[in-house]
């Protein structure tokens, strides 16, 4: 489906939802937590990796099921980060989600309840990682199957392998993929961190209570000027290299 095949979509801001007042009801919950000893910061490494998620075309370009409200705009924060990283050397993985042929043998039971079955692996326009965030060669794209950028993929051995302590996630949704990213990067003893205004949802406040909430419990979230300040101090020697013998 094309925008022009959707000519009534419209954002879910556009229907009255008072998001500046959830902003702030957050900021009152925010104190009650540190009080409590919650929102702690849990701080960064010195080998940080990026990962993306699900920041295909099918969740940052209009038109299909799966389209966040304002991706340009979270595309064009990501995309500093990113360039951030690119510059400084540091190693970048891109996730989307997709299913094989007509069948779908690999598709799970997700599709019982939204509609994974649009998400074609073969559909290289959808499928592709967004134009907007300048994907290069170098960078890989993880084709998972479901929620989680580590779930059932090779992921954490890859990081692993290359020593790195800090994951900064960035992607969509807030409510679903990201969240279950942010998780299992936590659990696997990863230093978290998500840019501010690089997560992207559908739904009117799920952002900014999942940040709120990630915040609380999981990762850190900083601004994404401080997140690029960050990048541009990493030394690239950190990380490990595979040794291939001299031709």
């Amino acid at each position: 489906m094309t925008e022009k095949q959707n000519p009534d979509y419209k954002y879910v801001d556009e229907y009255g939802f008072d998001e500046a007042g959830l902003k702030e009801a957050f900021e009152e919950a925010r104190k009650i937590y540190k009080e409590r000893g919650f929102m702690r910061e849990m701080g960064v490494g010195k080998a940080p990796a990026i990962t993306t998620v699900d920041m295909a075309r099918a969740w940052m370009t209009e038109g299909h099921p799966f389209t966040c409200d304002h991706s340009e705009e979270v595309c064009a924060e990501a995309l500093k980060v990113l360039n951030a990283g690119r510059k400084a050397g540091i190693p970048i993985f891109h996730t989307t989600t997709g299913y094989w042929g007509e069948q779908q043998w690999d598709l799970p039971r997700w599709d019982e309840k939204i509609p994974m079955h649009t998400l074609d692996i073969h559909d290289d326009y959808w499928m592709a990682i967004d134009p907007k965030l300048d994907p290069q060669p170098e960078e890989p794209v993880i084709h998972k199957k479901y929620a989680s950028n580590f779930f059932g993929t090779h992921l954490n051995q890859t990081l692993n392998f290359l020593g790195v302590d800090t994951l900064i996630v960035m992607g969509a949704t807030a409510c679903a993929c990201v969240r279950h990213t942010v998780m299992d990067s936590t659990g696997y003893g990863y230093k978290t961190l998500i840019p501010r205004g690089t997560v992207g949802d559908r739904v009117p406040g799920v952002i900014e209570w999942n940040l709120f909430d990630m915040e609380a419990k999981f990762a850190d979230v900083w601004e994404v000027d401080e997140v690029v300040k960050y990048l541009e101090g990493i030394d690239p020697s950190v990380y490990t290299k595979h040794e291939r013998a001299n031709d």
